[in-house]
């Protein structure tokens, strides 16, 4: 059975030296090309799913462009497109075990052949595929952008390889101009391209599949522990989270340098935020911004004469959307509502914690309010890791139940050499974040050194992944 990683050589194999030997006009059929191959390949049914979307969506662009003047006609057909879109988010999310009754398992792919819909949630890929559709519709109803006419790079939009099962959520106005005046074959961008990869591999092998062990151990037995095992886990679950979806990011936007595009970056140093607010600003950043742009800001706008109450009832249909994005499930509504609540406590108290804190050192201001985020949000994901509310509420009550025992338990030991090793890159890749976010350009430094230094540091990166390798099978956000 062919594993994700195996998917994803052999189609950047055929598809790159492809890509530099046709000539400009036939480029997007490479991606197009790929990308079918691509999906096909990891789901069949998928593919379907998504080309039957990714129609509606292309003729609904043409039309609400078409009767732009017609106001009666386009405000019908875009909220028509509006609720198509929310209703296959809906549908699909919530009646998983239906669509998996009228599609049975068996084809030979490797999602199809694993079990069941529901060990993904198939159809793969719709939750940032739908979101980019309606990003794109909402701008040309706004007259902010026209309708893309060419069918071939609106498929490559929606469903571009790279990004598909996990994003970024693209934009079209930044996606679909650069399918259009097509980039030449470039050494920077080949070099930024495998870099990209080879550190997003890195985070990956080494550090998220490592720490998605206890951490997969716990949630899948949760009635077996307690104590010391619950609050490792609280505390690890963060890093194996980022790490894990932050080097499916840093690769898909390698691949697509290697194409010679360039695609939004999903993190910017989350852990170094300051305040839940600021936390949003650098976490999922392509969900966040486009929550921002297409749900927040035009609410507050429309009803901006109820002032605050328009901005508290903004941020908490804003979270609402994003928890249920992740699922229909209650924990992920809890999960949303308690982000909201941390940002309108911050703006309010914004004014207060500014006079207190200015009493205090900076730099123990600085730490202190980094701990602060960071326990929020570790709390935050027991409702993101736990199957309903009732585990949750088990995790977080049973965190200090010791039972007179400080002991870890055996399984987290059989796996301790792997963690521990986690745990060193971990900490090294968190002091470049931190130099970085004091404007030490660490990249720009190394990419300053003599070649041979920069081999060497590749080839030790290279060399904690073969030794830790386990074939990547999945992302944890394949399953939103």
């Amino acid at each position: 059975m062919l594993t994700l990683g195996l998917i994803y050589l052999v189609t950047l194999f055929f598809s790159v030296p492809l890509y530099y030997l046709v000539n400009d006009k036939y480029k997007s059929w490479v991606l197009f090309i790929s990308s079918v191959v691509f999906v096909a390949l990891l789901s069949f049914k998928a593919l379907l799913f998504a080309i039957i979307l990714t129609l509606v969506n292309y003729f609904a662009g043409i039309l609400l462009e078409k009767y732009r003047d017609d106001s009666k006609v386009r405000v019908y057909l875009f909220w028509l497109t509006i609720v198509f879109n929310a209703a296959i988010l809906v549908i699909t999310k919530a009646f998983g075990t239906l669509i998996d009754s009228l599609f049975p398992a068996g084809s030979p792919s490797i999602i199809d052949s694993m079990a069941s819909f529901n060990y993904i949630l198939i159809p793969l890929g719709v939750s940032y595929y739908c979101f980019q559709a309606l990003g794109y519709l909402i701008r040309i109803n706004r007259g902010a952008e026209k309708a893309e006419r060419n069918i071939i790079n609106f498929f490559i939009y929606l469903i571009f390889f790279p990004k598909f099962i996990s994003g970024p959520v693209l934009r079209s106005n930044h996606f679909l101009p650069q399918l259009k005046q097509p980039a030449g074959f470039n050494n920077t961008n080949l070099e930024e391209g495998l870099r990209l990869i080879l550190w997003g591999l890195l985070k990956k092998i080494v550090i998220a599949n490592n720490l998605m062990i206890p951490v997969m151990l716990v949630y899948g037995n949760l009635s077996e522990y307690t104590g010391v095992a619950l609050l490792f886990v609280l505390l690890v679950q963060s890093f194996y989270i980022y790490f894990d979806f932050s080097g499916y990011t840093d690769m898909a936007l390698g691949m697509a340098s290697l194409f010679g595009l360039k695609v939004m970056d999903n993190f910017n140093r989350p852990f170094l935020a300051r305040s839940i607010t600021d936390y949003w600003r650098r976490w999922h950043i392509s969900l966040s911004s486009w929550t921002n742009d297409f749900i927040y800001s035009p609410f507050i706008v429309k009803y901006r004469q109820y002032e605050n109450i328009a901005i508290i009832s903004g941020i908490f249909l804003t979270f609402f959307i994003v928890g249920v994005w992740h699922g229909l499930n209650w924990t992920f509504v809890i999960l949303g509502l308690l982000q909201g609540i941390a940002i309108v406590y911050e703006y309010y108290t914004k004014k207060y914690r500014f006079r207190f804190s200015a009493k205090l050192p900076v730099r123990m201001v600085k730490v202190l309010s980094r701990m602060i985020v960071f326990l929020f949000i570790s709390i935050s994901l027991v409702f993101f890791f736990s199957g309903s509310v009732s585990d949750a509420a088990y995790f977080l009550t049973h965190l200090f139940a010791f039972n007179g025992s400080f002991s870890v338990p055996s399984e987290f030991l059989t796996h301790a050499s792997g963690v521990f090793a986690a745990f060193i890159v971990l900490i090294v890749l968190m002091v470049f974040e931190n130099l970085n976010e004091n404007g030490k350009n660490l990249l720009g430094r190394f990419l300053n050194l003599p070649v041979w230094i920069q081999w060497i540091g590749y080839a030790a990166c290279l060399g904690m992944i073969i030794l830790f390798y386990s074939d990547i099978q999945s992302f944890y956000y394949m399953r939103f």
